[in-house]
């Protein structure tokens, strides 16, 4: 992914970019997934230009939110129109604000 552009590629902190392959589907929805959740217009943009929306949609499908905690999915699912049978509901054990009594 050294070929993407600076928007796409400061997404992919925790990946070796040298490594990930647009051909391979796996490397190709974890891009998806970043640019989705954590890209700004410019990302968001490049990927118009790589997929179709229903290409992007079928991937994200077809992976299930796989690497996604549940708000992350959530939106996934509210952004590409998917259902939680698309992309299931997973236990969200992380941290939450409490509503203070007044």
């Amino acid at each position: 992914m050294e070929q993407a552009p600076p928007a796409v590629r400061r997404l992919l902190k925790s990946y070796d970019p040298a490594s990930l392959r647009w051909a391979k589907r796996n490397d190709r929805y974890a891009v998806v997934r970043e640019i989705l959740l954590r890209g700004d217009a410019s990302a968001k943009h490049w990927l118009g230009t790589m997929l179709k929306a229903d290409q992007v949609r079928e991937l994200v499908r077809a992976y299930r939110g796989a690497g996604s905690n549940e708000p992350d999915r959530a939106r996934l699912r509210n952004e590409l129109g998917l259902s939680n049978d698309d992309i299931p509901v997973r236990p969200f054990v992380g941290f939450r604000w409490r509503r203070l009594s007044a």
